[in-house]
């Protein structure tokens, strides 16, 4: 088929096939560089997972779990048992400090003035009425005539009649000192009608001697306490009373 000069002169008519392949060659090129990077991608996750199994191998190795919580410093818990003790101690101390201080006795006789057989005192003695019949001591020995209303806990004096100018009883001073007396009930001062709260009165004491750890009593229905030290014996005179 002849062709006519004209097809021949016609713009781009040789060119179309070549900038077709050129097309295809850089699509080619693209394809292959594209294919180049994916790979790369696709390798980079698995170089970055190495460390992290690494590491998940080394805890299991050490024996921990993952997601296991960090055990507390032996030392901190050492710490916190320690405080915990001595808060104890302070706190047991205490309680057994103020036991033995609100639940003490008062000083027993000898504790007191070093008195002789003859010395007189003038003492303040702290009374309530009903003392009459709470105070009692227990003892099978007399001073001068003076004794006990029982020779033991379980037996009254029984060596022959008692009053009260014969009759022991144990009192405390308004300072806390202890003395065995009688006499105190016979005094003016005390025979007509007492204060119903506690009083005291001041009284001259004239010792007499001493009797041998006698046992006490501050309530007629309270134990006996057995004392293990002596106590001054003697007669109370010249008793008057203090206003409360």
């Amino acid at each position: 088929m002849a062709t006519s000069s004209e097809d021949r002169d016609r713009p781009g008519t040789d060119d179309a096939p070549s900038d077709e392949a050129d097309a295809q060659d850089t699509k080619t090129d693209g394809d292959g560089e594209s294919g180049t990077a994916s790979g790369a991608d696709a390798a980079a996750p698995e170089r970055a997972s190495r460390p992290a199994k690494a590491a998940g191998a080394a805890r299991r190795a050490a024996g921990r779990k993952p997601g296991a919580r960090p055990r507390a410093a032996p030392h901190a818990q050492s710490g916190s048992l320690g405080k915990s003790m001595i808060l104890f101690l302070i706190i047991v101390g205490g309680l057994a400090g103020a036991f033995a201080y609100f639940g003490r006795e008062p000083a027993g006789g000898t504790a007191g003035p070093r008195w002789k057989t003859g010395d007189k005192a003038q003492l303040e003695i702290t009374l309530v009425s009903t003392d009459i019949k709470d105070l009692a001591c227990w003892s099978p020995q007399e001073v001068n005539g003076r004794h006990c209303a029982f020779e033991s806990p379980t037996k009254g004096w029984s060596k022959g009649t008692a009053d009260d100018k014969t009759l022991l009883r144990p009192y405390t001073t308004t300072d806390r000192v202890q003395f065995l007396a009688a006499g105190l009930w016979s005094e003016p001062a005390l025979t007509g009608t007492l204060p119903s709260t506690r009083f005291a009165v001041k009284c001259t004491y004239t010792v007499e001697g001493k009797i041998k750890r006698p046992g006490i009593r501050w309530s007629s229905e309270g134990a006996w306490l057995d004392r293990s030290d002596d106590w001054y014996a003697g007669s109370l005179s010249d008793c008057k009373r203090i206003t409360p």
